[in-house]
């Protein structure tokens, strides 16, 4: 076992490689990604195809039933999402789903003392993978969910101190990465 991970570590310290996608940037698998005490193994995120990342919005004008959004803003103008209200996204961790009854039951407890937009992420494409992979794959869904809010700055107008990201698990994680690529201008992360 000792050689087995010596071995990977010695792997680690060659040149890593990089993949792109649109919108979203580059990823490597170097360090601190991989190739560290830590993360020997080299791996790279899956492609936003394959993670097939959905936002799942709820509103108190439709608390049961989700509006899938994208990071379009005609496809948001068409959604109850409302610009005048707060906007909680709510992000799962490894191996669980967006369409868990805890995340919607969550933005049903916020209808009942605010009108909000609540958006859950899903991400089970990327998640439900070994562990190694799913870590490495939370950087392409905080590039989407970084990309979203962005969006509704930029294209609707909607200020960044209204979005409230709350990650559970590798989801805080996520969080993490999309209040990074924001640089910082997300009001709260939990």
């Amino acid at each position: 076992m000792l050689m087995l991970w010596t071995f990977a570590v010695l792997l680690g310290a060659v040149a890593g490689r990089e993949v792109c996608f649109d919108k979203l940037g580059c990823f490597s698998d170097d360090a601190p990604w991989s190739g560290t005490l830590d993360r020997p193994l080299k791996a790279l995120p899956w492609s936003p195809a394959q993670i097939n990342t959905r936002f799942l919005l709820y509103t108190n004008e439709n608390p049961d039933n989700y509006q899938l959004i994208t990071s379009d803003a005609s496809n948001i103008r068409n959604s109850n999402f409302r610009t005048n209200r707060k906007t909680r996204i709510i992000i799962h961790g490894f191996i669980d789903k967006g369409e868990e009854n805890w995340l919607s039951d969550m933005c049903k407890n916020m209808f009942r003392v605010e009108s909000v937009n609540c958006i859950c992420v899903d991400w089970k494409g990327g998640s439900r993978t070994t562990y190694t992979q799913a870590t490495q794959n939370v950087r392409v869904v905080g590039a989407e969910v970084a990309l979203l809010v962005n969006v509704l700055q930029s294209d609707l107008g909607y200020s960044l101190n209204n979005v409230h990201l709350i990650g559970h698990s590798l989801g805080s994680h996520i969080a993490g990465e999309a209040g990074k690529r924001t640089f910082g201008a997300i009001g709260r992360i939990t």
